[in-house]
């Protein structure tokens, strides 16, 4: 069996059907990273044995999925506050598989710091997106901060 190479996100981006292309939810990168991220995590499970054996794959592969699916459903709806709240939900799920990757340095490498940083590329695009979104006069806590902000270690 020949292993399939993976696609940058640019070239995959390249690659994807007018039908894809032509929605306007096209246009939000968090969207295109989300559905990325989905291309990738598949791309992991068909390559390595290891990696589609391990215990904790679904709940990885259910927060990737859901990424890109509450962008999806909150690009549709017609208030800030929907919207905001399906974006959040992308949020929380971004911010989880970034864990669960963690889980997954073992099995996968190098491969893992690749897959956390298009993750954290959506969870900033999420949290200025969030931001943008709020209604006037309205504070949301979004729990993220500047690195420098926090405490030294040990």
């Amino acid at each position: 069996m020949t292993k399939e190479t993976l696609l940058s996100f640019d070239e995959w981006a390249k690659a994807a059907s007018p039908a894809r292309t032509g929605d306007p939810l096209w246009t939000v990168q968090a969207y295109r990273l989300g559905l990325y991220a989905v291309v990738c995590h598949t791309h992991d499970r068909r390559d390595n044995s290891r990696f589609s054996a391990a215990g904790a794959l679904s709940q990885l592969t259910r927060s990737i999925g859901s990424i890109a699916a509450n962008i999806a459903e909150g690009y549709s709806r017609s208030t800030p506050v929907d919207r905001i709240r399906f974006y959040s939900y992308a949020l929380g799920s971004a911010r989880e598989a970034i864990s669960w990757y963690d889980t997954f340095r073992f099995e996968l490498g190098d491969a893992t710091d690749a897959r956390q940083a298009t993750l954290i590329q959506v969870r900033r695009l999420l949290l200025t997106t969030i931001r943008k979104s709020r209604p006037e006069g309205t504070d949301f806590n979004l729990r993220d901060f500047d690195a420098a902000s926090l405490p030294a270690g040990p």
